[in-house]
């Protein structure tokens, strides 16, 4: 029974800095290798998330972007990384390299609404996205851009949302118990980064993305992001 209230629970999931994960069950998980993983794997809802190292991580990756799909967004898709966003495989947001806030709203009908807003200094480097998934509150996703390094942009991502049916991926299964979240417990059910290209969310996208904001992504990447 407790089990079940804490699946009912909002919580949240956080990626941050090369990149670890703070699961939404509460447990730790480092994901330090460049590539392609799933965040939230859930019947209507795909998040996934793209990582590559800079000139400051050595061997280890940040976050680059950060791409929503799935049946609640009605086969669309939304990437959004520290300078660029894109809808489906169009760039609708080149100017996120300054400081401002950004509010984005997938609503159920599968239109994309996004406007800047003026916000405190403490505010001005994020995104807002929420996704209109039925329920009152929806699922809340906020992306911390960091650009001021040129070639060297990252983002911390943090989804707020309740458990889905069918939920896996790299922020856990949301249900309860954050043991079966272990690092080792996640390679057995998630199978580490997403290697078949029919399985990424972005293709064109994403490279227009990341070429419009000068990212170039490593050779190894590039072939399993746009084959």
């Amino acid at each position: 029974r407790q089990r079940r209230r804490q699946r009912r629970r909002r919580r949240r999931c956080q990626v941050f800095g090369d990149p670890h994960i703070l699961t939404f069950d509460g447990q730790r998980v480092d994901c330090l290798e460049p590539g392609a993983i799933w965040l939230v794997k859930a019947d209507k809802v795909w998040i996934q998330a793209y990582g590559e190292s800079t000139d400051f991580t050595g061997n280890n990756s940040v976050t680059k972007i950060v791409v929503i799909g799935g049946p609640v967004l009605k086969g669309n898709r939304l990437g959004i990384g520290a300078r660029h966003a894109a809808w489906n495989d169009k760039v609708v947001r080149d100017d996120f390299g300054v400081p401002r806030l950004f509010e984005m709203k997938c609503r159920e009908d599968g239109t994309l609404v996004e406007k800047p807003q003026d916000a405190s200094k403490s505010k001005e480097h994020i995104v807002l996205v929420k996704i209109f998934d039925g329920t009152s509150e929806g699922i809340l996703i906020q992306v911390d851009r960091w650009f001021q390094s040129p070639g060297n942009e990252y983002i911390n991502v943090g989804i707020t949302m309740r458990s889905l049916p069918g939920q896996d991926g790299y922020c856990g299964n949301f249900n309860g118990d954050r043991h079966d979240d272990a690092a080792n417990q996640l390679q057995k059910r998630v199978s580490g980064h997403i290697t078949a290209p029919e399985q990424l969310l972005f293709k064109t996208g994403l490279t227009a993305t990341l070429n419009a904001a000068k990212q170039t992504l490593k050779p190894d990447l590039k072939a399993r992001v746009h084959p």
